[in-house]
């Protein structure tokens, strides 16, 4: 494998949550990983007033640019804690360390929580639009050079701020023994995602932003994110509006009952804890682990949605997550305008690289024996999917697709009025041709980070970008997308040229609802 693809094989496994099974396969020197975007700081450094102390940013052409503001501090397996203030300015120059994980970003350290702010000068009341990353709950971090959101603040004229949560066993070991004082487990990484909102509620208007306009943005990982935060009631008023790019909100576990194939998430925490040797004194003992090792534990993995899935995830603990996320949504919690969508061809990258399929005759029968069907709904599935007519995988990237992203932003988008329902059409160019409109995307053209890919950007996709940078910008102004965009159920279509499409995914959702495959 060349040096530039491996590059960019290592970034599509931050996306999601094969990370565990690609590491061994597709790894690289660490010269090859991205540790951060590197900025010229300039003679003149920007002081601004937090309420917890004064931060020192520097200027970037039109825009001030702080780096690794900590806000909050994070005890292991325990809830954040807000940080001693500090009086002498917080130089905020430099990104601040990825959380510990798997991937070879560096530096990595357990004290990482910590947000980055692209604004303008002087006094305004802007929109602020907070990104979460993704990366399966398992990797990624705000400080990629991919996540550089200068371009997206000056197209959008907003404030961006990008935020690190906890990942992995680290962020989601949910346990009876490691139960906060609230009663809570397990959610230490949405937590820390909570927190970083409770932040920007008390300080945007310092950097030039409205703390009553603020859209919550994430993809993958960061898209299912967005769905908890939603459902959680320790984030309402924290947010106005919200944007799930190629999120679900079926990647919450229980805390003991089996959900699908997902198990218990005791059931889970119990087996790492025994795996670390921590039978007894179980808190105590996991907490004096060596963060190498919990780094290193390999989760169980689930292929409940059509792709795999790690299973450190949120859990319905009765306290950050009361019920599951839809059925809360559903009942009225989170109810602010949303744009969802995912990309037509989301999961081909993971339907090649991670499943192994093939075009050869049978591999799309192979891809079903892996998921949770019966015989009779695989004869359905075949039907719906005829592999003769669009190869074994398009066949499977068409039904992993529409399990793991494209319906649940159907059903997101479809819980109220106001609401609105994207998909991304824009294939691939460059390194990543036949791939189609493959998973991360669409966060490529909101960042216009085409060069972090390898990609360089034809007319179209700079189509394309404009229409994502000018919707997403004014959803955030104004909670509409824009002239042109239909309210959900119908979809707008990104591509050069843009259009809209009354039926989405063919109608597929509904059958995939009939056949009980579209848990929620």
């Amino acid at each position: 494998m060349s040096g530039p693809l491996r590059a960019v094989v290592e970034l599509m496994n931050r996306s999601i949550a094969i990370l565990w099974v690609l590491a061994t396969a597709c790894g690289g020197g660490e010269a090859e990983r991205d540790a951060g975007v590197v900025f010229d700081a300039g003679p003149v450094g920007i002081d601004v007033e937090t309420d917890r102390g004064p931060v020192r940013g520097v200027a970037d052409d039109d825009l001030l640019v702080f780096r690794g503001i900590p806000f909050a501090t994070a005890p292991r397996f325990a809830p954040p804690e807000l940080r001693p203030a500090w009086t002498a300015p917080f130089q905020a120059t430099t990104f601040g360390p990825a959380c510990p994980q798997i991937s070879e970003i560096t530096p990595q350290a357990e004290d990482c929580l910590a947000l980055n702010v692209w604004a303008h000068p002087g006094v305004g009341s802007r929109p602020v639009n907070v990104w979460i990353h993704g990366g399966g709950y398992v990797s990624g971090a705000a400080r990629e050079a991919l996540y550089d959101a200068a371009a997206l603040a000056r197209a959008t004229d907003a404030v961006v701020i990008s935020i690190d949560y906890r990942l992995g066993v680290l962020g989601f070991l949910a346990l009876p023994e490691l139960v906060a004082a609230d009663g809570g487990t397990g959610n230490w990484g949405l937590r820390d995602q909570i927190a970083a909102l409770g932040w920007v509620k008390r300080n945007a208007r310092a950097f030039g932003g409205d703390p009553d306009r603020v859209t919550i943005t994430g993809e993958s990982a960061g898209g299912a994110s967005i769905c908890t935060l939603l459902a959680a009631p320790l984030a309402q008023g924290l947010y106005r509006a919200a944007v799930m790019q190629s999120g679900s909100c079926r990647l919450v576990m229980e805390k003991t009952a089996t959900f699908g194939t997902f198990p218990g998430a005791y059931t889970v925490g119990a087996e790492l804890a025994t795996r670390l040797g921590c039978t007894t004194e179980v808190a105590s003992c996991l907490r004096a682990k060596p963060t190498a090792e919990l780094v290193a534990l390999v989760p169980p993995v689930a292929f409940d949605i059509g792709l795999p899935i790690t299973l450190t995830l949120p859990v319905v603990d009765g306290v950050v997550l009361e019920q599951r996320p839809m059925a809360a949504i559903r009942g009225g919690r989170g109810n602010v305008p949303i744009l969802a969508g995912s990309n037509k061809e989301d999961t081909s990258y993971f339907v090649v690289n991670a499943m192994g399929v093939t075009n050869t005759p049978g591999a799309f029968d192979r891809y079903l024996d892996r998921l949770p069907v019966t015989a009779d709904q695989k004869t359905v599935l075949r039907a719906m999917y005829p592999a003769a007519l669009v190869t074994e995988i398009g066949a499977a990237t068409a039904l992993s697709t529409d399990l793991a992203f494209a319906c649940p932003a159907l059903a997101l988008a479809s819980t109220g009025t106001g609401n609105f329902l994207y998909e991304l059409d824009r294939h691939a160019s460059g390194i990543l041709t036949g791939y189609g409109a493959v998973h991360g995307l669409d966060f490529i053209h909101l960042f216009g980070s085409f060069s972090q890919w390898l990609i360089t950007p034809t007319a179209s996709d700079l189509v394309v970008r404009d229409a994502i940078q000018g919707a997403w910008g004014k959803f955030a102004r104004d909670l509409t997308p824009g002239a042109g965009w239909p309210a959900a159920p119908a979809a707008f279509v990104l591509d050069d040229p843009t259009s809209t499409r009354a039926s989405w995914r063919a109608g597929r959702c509904a059958q995939l609802s009939s056949l009980g495959l579209l848990l929620e």
